[in-house]
């Protein structure tokens, strides 16, 4: 019997002491942070050819923005109109800017709790179809970008022109590019350090 008890014993420390060390080795992850929910600001709608404004609210960064529009028709039902400007404001912080040529547009604004608000970069005017390009200055990253622009109309008012880019420049680093098919532009950029 005191043999059986040794046996047991020793069979007992051996397993204790084969699991004790893989239970300290296993790695214990940690929680990820949460991601911030952005919030979604939507300005009422303009009137023709009125620029739309949403402002992100105090707390939240301008990530992006984008557009709803009742664009003009004739009287065959064909669009006569275009987007102007969908674009980070050059002039207010936080706040990003939409306009048709002829008709009703809403601003909708993507802001993101604790970013920080972006310095927005406008290029000059470029005519006749030229590219616009903006630029963030030395320091500082692009986060996105937006055009304006002076679409071309016809005799009757009828817009017969349409923004051709509205991009980040792939051959030149932190810059955002603009362009109409035969009318004005320019590039506006967001950038934060």
């Amino acid at each position: 019997m005191p043999l059986l008890a040794r046996s047991a014993f020793t069979v007992t420390s051996a397993v204790v002491v084969l699991l004790a060390p893989a239970a300290h080795a296993v790695p214990v992850a940690a929680a990820p942070a949460a991601t911030p929910t952005p919030k979604i600001v939507a300005s009422g709608w303009s009137g023709d050819h009125g620029v739309a404004s949403a402002t992100c609210p105090a707390g939240t960064g301008l990530s992006t923005g984008g557009f709803d529009s009742q664009n003009t028709r004739n009287g065959y039902g064909q669009n006569t109109d275009g987007v102007e400007e969908n674009a980070p404001s050059p002039t207010k912080a936080n706040t990003w800017l939409v306009q048709m040529a002829r008709g009703k547009a809403k601003a909708f604004a993507l802001c993101v709790p604790g970013a920080p608000t972006p310095s927005i970069v406008a290029s000059g005017w470029v005519d006749d179809g030229g590219t616009a390009r903006a630029t963030c200055p030395a320091g500082m990253a692009m986060i996105g970008g937006g055009a304006d622009s002076k679409a071309y109309k016809n005799g009757y008012g009828n817009v017969t022109d349409t923004q051709q880019i509205n991009a980040p420049d792939d051959k030149k680093a932190n810059t955002w590019m603009a362009q109409m098919m035969i009318g004005s532009s320019r590039a506006l950029v967001m950038c934060t350090k």
